[in-house]
């Protein structure tokens, strides 16, 4: 019987294969320092764990020799992109002005911690609008 020689892996298998790689250090790094710094309470060692993860995911992605994203993988981007920014949006508006009435009508009120997560939204509403502004001003 003679063998048939095949390729080593078709450019769809490596690009599946270095992704995996990609997010299972990061996840696996996160995962490692979630565990030390909470269950070991080793804070430190937790940070170096974690910014180990962070390089080796950008090493993966900018170090392999293949495209790893390709214009599907925009698209996709593009349009999760567009339903978040679209789902939140009304969720902000909703619970700003909640916020702001509850005290008012009721003795409910949301928590202190709740203001900074809001304008935390609020910023990155601006900073689309910012770098549409740009964008569509260049074009």
């Amino acid at each position: 019987m003679t063998r048939t020689t095949t390729s080593r892996g078709s450019p769809l298998a490596k690009q599946r294969k270095y992704r995996r790689l990609m997010f299972g250090v990061l996840f696996g790094g996160v995962a490692v320092a979630l565990l030390l710094r909470e269950v070991l309470g080793y804070p430190l060692v937790s940070e170096v764990v974690y910014w180990v993860a962070v390089l080796g995911f950008f090493a993966v992605l900018f170090g392999s020799s293949m495209t790893l994203f390709d214009e599907r993988d925009r698209a996709l981007e593009e349009r999760a992109s567009r339903w978040t920014l679209t789902i939140l949006a009304p969720v902000l508006a909703i619970t700003a002005s909640v916020g702001r009435l509850l005290p008012r009508v009721s003795d409910y009120a949301l928590p202190d911690a709740v203001w900074p997560a809001l304008y935390g939204f609020i910023g990155v509403y601006v900073l689309f609008a910012v770098i549409y502004g740009v964008l569509r001003s260049r074009s």
